[in-house]
C-alpha cells in the first residue's frame, strides 16, 4: 500500500470499536458475567449498523467533507445497470439451493430451515435482515471503504482483504450464544471474502451503485437463513467457485469490464 489512508484507519477503528462494544453485552451474558434478559434483537440492529454510522462520522466529523454523507446516501438511488447484475445479486438464494441439492445427494437429508413455510415468521425476518446488515453495513464497507481500498490495491486484492474483514468484524457473534457457534468459523471467512469479490464486480461494473451491493448483501442473509449450520462448508465452496469464476471472466485487475474505475481518486468516493 502506499501512503497510509488515515480515515481508511480511522473509519475501521470506529465500525469495530462501537460493534464490538454493543456486542460485549450477550458475550458477557453469555459467559456469565452479567444476569437479566438483554434485547439480543435491538442489539444486533444498532450493531450492524456501525460501519455506516462510522462511515458518516469520518465523513461529517473527522475530514468534513461538504455533501459527503448525502453523497454516500445517493448510492442507494443507482438502480441503472444491466439486468445481469440485479440476477447475479440474486445469486446467494441460488447457492443456498445448491447447496440443498448437493447436501441431501451426499448426507442424504436435507439442511433446510424451513424459511419460506410460514409467511407469518419470514416477513419479519425478511424485515430484520434488511434493516440490519443489507441496509446497516453497506454504505461502510462497500460505500466508504470498497473506492479507497482500490485506490491502494487491485479489485480482488482490496476484495479479499475487505472481506476478511468483514468476518472479522462479525467475530463477537461466535462467543455470544446466539447459534453462530456452530457455523464453522472457517466456512464464513470463505464465503465472506467471496461474497466480497462478487459485490465488488457488481459496484464496479454499475458505477457504485450501493443499491447492488445492499441487495447482494439481503439475498446473503437470505442464504444463510434457508441453510442449517453443518450446511456452511458446502455453500463456501459454492461461493468460492462462483468467486474464482467471476475473477476469471473479469479479470483481477478491475473485477469488471469498464476501461476506468467509476472512483474520485481526489476524493477517494465514487463518481
Amino acid at each position: 500500500m502506499n501512503k497510509t489512508d488515515k480515515p481508511l484507519i480511522l473509519f475501521f477503528f470506529i465500525a469495530f470499536s462501537l460493534a464490538w462494544a454493543l456486542m460485549a453485552l450477550p458475550v458477557a451474558q453469555n459467559y456469565g458475567m452479567i444476569s437479566g434478559h438483554l434485547p439480543f434483537e435491538i442489539l444486533l440492529i444498532f450493531g450492524s449498523w456501525m460501519p455506516n454510522i462510522a462511515a458518516f462520522i469520518v465523513l461529517g466529523w473527522i475530514i468534513k467533507r461538504k455533501g459527503g454523507i448525502r453523497a454516500l446516501l445517493k448510492g442507494w438511488l443507482k438502480w441503472k445497470m444491466h439486468l445481469f447484475w440485479y440476477l447475479l445479486a440474486f445469486s446467494p438464494v441460488l447457492f443456498g439451493v445448491i447447496t440443498i441439492i448437493v447436501y441431501q445427494w451426499i448426507y442424504g437429508y436435507t439442511p433446510y430451515t424451513d424459511l419460506f413455510a410460514d409467511p407469518a415468521e419470514f416477513i419479519p425476518l425478511l424485515v430484520l435482515i434488511t434493516i440490519t446488515g443489507a441496509m446497516g453495513e453497506e454504505l461502510g464497507w462497500r460505500g466508504f471503504a470498497l473506492p479507497r481500498l482500490q485506490l491502494k490495491m487491485n479489485a480482488l486484492s482490496a476484495s479479499v482483504l475487505l472481506g476478511i474483514i468483514w468476518a472479522l468484524w462479525h467475530l463477537p457473534l461466535w462467543f455470544a450464544g446466539m447459534g453462530f457457534e456452530t457455523i464453522p468459523y472457517w466456512a464464513y471467512l470463505l464465503i465472506g471474502v467471496s461474497f466480497s469479490v462478487m459485490v465488488t464486480a457488481a459496484c464496479n461494473s454499475s458505477g457504485g451503485s450501493l443499491l447492488i451491493a445492499t441487495l447482494f448483501h439481503l439475498f446473503l442473509n437470505v442464504a444463510v437463513n434457508m441453510l442449517e449450520n453443518e450446511a456452511f462448508p458446502i455453500l463456501a465452496a459454492v461461493f468460492v467457485i462462483a468467486a474464482i469464476s467471476v475473477t476469471a471472466i473479469f479479470g483481477p485487475s478491475k473485477l469488471s469490464r469498464v476501461s476506468t474505475l467509476p472512483i474520485d481518486e481526489e476524493i477517494k468516493a465514487w463518481t
